[in-house]
């Protein structure tokens, strides 16, 4: 009999210590599970204040307070979380880098006193006038000249020229000094861009940003080796995986940029994005189904941030399209993120441009090719089982399609230095 019950008891402090494990890895982890589950299962799920159900006693008093309880609650162990997470972070560069982790500390600020007595003589007293803020830079109204470029067609979709009665997506507002050390951007003259089509110059001088999804993890090693043989070039390579444009809560890929510039200058981004974008979005709590036009509009504004961000910074970008995807639920789905990619960087023709993957990655230019035939190795596997990435080889065809876009020569000259604000052909 006492055997049995120490039996019983110790599968109750079992259960009892899962129990106490699970819910203090909820309570630690809870934004990350749920930033996984959204990402994998693309179902948006929330926690937080009181059951539906109290909200059909709005005026009992004992409510009211548990809910104030509970509000305090959370946002005092939100805070104790992440006072954690930021000393383990801390704790962790500490070991890798030493006292270089500590955070610099920060000097007083002292302000120039303002002059007391209106009779002191005016060179005495410091100038104090607001400075005059600085205007968004945008591009002039293209030409009819600008439009007569021929339309390239993407799978099914046409991608036409600029249309002249569409606005021209301006740059992102940059500081007082970046303004006036970059001036405004150059004018999109047929000139210019029939000279900025040509192959992107590279020299040891340039740095290379990588942007994208594990497709980008994938290919940045091919990239960074052979950008490093052929042009002496330095790359960073910032792609993470599962991350694309359609969760922002999830990872941030515009503000990354954007941060990425303010620590460095780069002379050229190549972006791969969109393998895990094709899904509904969560907009203020409400789906927003994928492809609807609602859906495109939040993702093209997310689109060309990333493609003004390297405009403002006379950078270069490169947009590798989406190839077709072989995923039952992705089927069909790439065309519609290509064809944003593509508009929005036809409106910084003289610092974007877009590159459809498909011709150099399907047998028939369109549709999942899983085996290529290429010559003098014949039939390889470029894609994996997933119907999603690419093996060695396909990781090879992608490389060298990036670097068609690329050329030997002087390192690139400040875009807006050139006479009249107008790229020359180097």
């Amino acid at each position: 009999m006492s055997i049995t019950q120490d039996m019983e008891s110790q599968h109750t402090k079992a259960l009892l210590g899962i129990t106490f494990a699970s819910l203090l890895l909820v309570a630690v982890k809870g934004s990350a599970l749920l930033q996984y589950w959204q990402q994998t299962h693309h179902i948006l799920l929330e926690f937080g204040g009181l059951p539906s159900a109290s909200s059909y006693l709005p005026d009992t008093r004992l409510i009211k307070e548990w809910k104030r309880q509970w509000d305090n609650t959370q946002h005092y162990w939100s805070g104790v979380i992440d006072q954690s997470e930021s000393r383990m972070l801390l704790a962790g560069q500490l070991l890798l880098i030493g006292e270089e982790a500590l955070p610099k500390p920060e000097l007083p600020v002292v302000m120039a006193p303002a002059c007391p007595i209106a009779e002191l003589i005016a060179e005495a007293c410091p100038d104090t006038k607001p400075v005059a803020q600085t205007k968004p830079i945008a591009y002039a109204t293209p030409t009819a000249a600008m439009t007569e470029a021929p339309a390239e067609e993407m799978h099914g979709q046409t991608i036409g020229a600029i249309d002249a009665a569409t606005p021209i997506t301006t740059a992102t507002d940059v500081t007082g000094n970046q303004q006036e050390a970059l001036g405004p951007l150059p004018e999109p003259t047929p000139e210019a861009i029939a000279a900025a089509q040509g192959p992107i110059p590279l020299s040891a001088d340039d740095r290379i940003l990588l942007v994208g999804d594990s497709l980008m993890q994938g290919l940045a090693p091919h990239l960074i080796t052979s950008l490093k043989r052929k042009y002496h070039v330095e790359s960073m390579d910032l792609s993470k995986h599962s991350t694309g444009l359609t969760y922002p809560a999830f990872f941030d890929w515009p503000a990354t940029v954007e941060d990425a510039f303010e620590l460095e200058n780069y002379s050229v981004v190549i972006v791969f994005l969109g393998a895990n974008d094709p899904w509904d979005m969560t907009i203020h709590g409400h789906y927003t189904r994928f492809g609807s036009e609602q859906w495109k509009t939040i993702y093209r504004e997310r689109v060309a941030r990333i493609i003004n961000t390297a405009a403002t910074h006379r950078a270069r970008l490169v947009w590798l399209g989406v190839p077709p995807l072989g995923r039952e639920d992705l089927i069909g789905k790439a065309p519609t993120l290509n064809a944003i990619y593509a508009e929005e960087a036809g409106k910084m023709p003289l610092f974007a441009r877009f590159v459809a993957t498909d011709p150099a990655l399907t047998s028939d230019g369109t549709s999942f090719t899983k085996f290529l035939e290429l010559p003098d190795r014949g039939s390889v596997m470029v894609r994996t089982d997933d119907g999603v990435h690419f093996t060695t080889q396909g990781h090879r065809l992608l490389a060298n399609l990036a670097l068609t876009q690329f050329s030997a020569g002087a390192a690139p000259a400040d875009i807006a230095s050139t006479p009249n604000n107008k790229i020359t052909q180097r």
